[in-house]
């Protein structure tokens, strides 16, 4: 059955109860009470414009529902949705991400997903929107950490494009280095933050930031050597400088230096290709990460839930809500649209009816997270609430130590202690 003939179970008795009403002289489906509902997303350009598409096409499909779409870019993105929260005016469908779930859930923003139909979609992504027996967000996907690299500056630079199977971090930040005194472009655009450091702590600390029961994961000893390597990339010149790192890394994605030719390699979600490239086939490509031993086998990667579709519990129509979220994971049309912009599909059949329409650039990374597949390692822990702050506590001791602020000891110190208060 197509996706824009799905409908909700209750949904469908609704359906139903009008044919009788109408058959009966009562109310037609044309009466139904007219709702408004928000969306709310991050995102670039081109996820904007689609998703718009998708609305479209949900309000072709059911007449009755106006959605108002609220987005924008993701640095602005979490304080815009907690001043929502705490005013108790959440949109009524919202993109979630897995760092936040937790302190939404905890407050009783969000609401349990009880009518969004979810038996096409794999198990065990499914679990990762599950907190205490409750579905609370539908995954749009996985994505997989990894080295995104623009081939055509490779190219350029006379560097051979890396074996992402054998290197390890010596022979990235040789590259790196080789690439910036060969071309006018830097090697890596900017240090790897807050996934990077985790794929980084779990290969060479056998550890994460959190362990499961939501206490911090490592010693501030273990992360000393991050911060000596990031300090030792910006000084050989294999990184761009700090200024320029903190310019790339609060610009547009589409403007970022590994789009527009500036940096051969940037550290990034496999499936953000598709917004730095505008949805379009380009000279980027996923790589896997470097690794302490030179074997892919310990990357450390793992497939993580892209994103999520949540809920809002106060929100007044919270049934047409739960038709939206299902429109956008469950239909064709949704799917088609979306391709893999948010995640390879967690929906299985979606799945198999978009690969063969994917272009090559779309196609290149459902190929990498198939090459991988046998070397992924389990998923961290679900993110404790206050991890929401982490990302940007990662981000500003990488900037102490590439500004020369603080030492590599210092910083490792002091990020530590910092991340602790903030999940305690």
């Amino acid at each position: 059955m197509s996706g824009r003939r799905r409908h909700l179970a209750i949904a469908a008795s609704f359906s139903i109860a009008a044919v009788v009403l109408t058959a009966c002289g009562g109310a037609s489906a044309e009466d139904e009470e007219n709702v408004q509902l928000r969306f709310t997303w991050w995102g670039g350009d081109s996820r904007h414009d689609y998703t718009q598409e998708i609305i479209d096409e949900f309000q072709e499909e059911y007449p009755h529902i106006q959605v108002s779409p609220e987005f924008g870019e993701w640095s602005g993105y979490w304080d815009q949705l907690a001043t929502q929260g705490a005013a108790q005016d959440l949109p009524d469908v919202i993109q979630m991400e897995l760092r936040y779930m937790r302190e939404y859930i905890s407050s009783e923003q969000f609401l349990p997903l009880d009518d969004v139909p979810v038996e096409d979609h794999d198990s065990a992504v499914v679990e990762a929107g599950m907190i205490d027996g409750e579905l609370y967000g539908i995954p749009t996907g996985s994505t997989v950490p990894s080295i995104v690299a623009n081939r055509a500056v490779f190219e350029e630079a006379g560097v051979d494009f890396p074996d992402d199977e054998t290197w390890t971090w010596e022979q990235f930040h040789e590259i790196a280095r080789e690439i910036s005194e060969n071309s006018e472009a830097v090697g890596l655009a900017r240090p790897p933050g807050d996934f990077g450091f985790e794929v980084w702590l779990r290969q060479h600390a056998d550890t994460n930031i959190v362990t499961e029961d939501g206490d911090i994961g490592y010693t501030a000893e273990e992360s000393v050597p991050y911060f000596e390597m990031i300090s030792e990339m910006s000084d050989s010149g294999a990184m761009s400088s700090p200024a320029q790192s903190v310019e790339d890394r609060g610009g547009s994605l589409e403007q970022s230096l590994v789009v527009n030719g500036g940096a051969a390699m940037h550290v990034e979600w496999d499936t953000v290709i598709m917004q730095l490239s505008g949805g379009q086939v380009s000279d980027l490509e996923p790589l896997r990460f470097p690794t302490a031993t030179g074997s892919s086998n310990g990357a450390e990667l793992f497939y993580k839930p892209t994103m999520f579709y949540s809920a809002s519990a106060t929100s007044d129509h919270p049934e047409e809500a739960q038709m939206l979220i299902d429109y956008l994971v469950n239909s064709e049309e949704g799917g088609t649209l979306t391709r893999i912009d948010r995640g390879i599909p967690g929906n299985e059949k979606i799945r198999e009816a978009i690969l063969p329409e994917l272009d090559e650039g779309a196609q290149q990374i459902v190929d990498f997270q198939n090459e991988i597949a046998a070397e992924v390692a389990p998923i961290p822990p679900v993110p404790p609430v206050g991890y929401g702050a982490v990302q940007d506590i990662i981000y500003r001791f990488e900037e102490e130590v590439l500004f020369e602020r603080m030492s590599p000891e210092e910083a490792a110190e002091a990020m530590a202690a910092e991340i602790e208060s903030a999940i305690s």
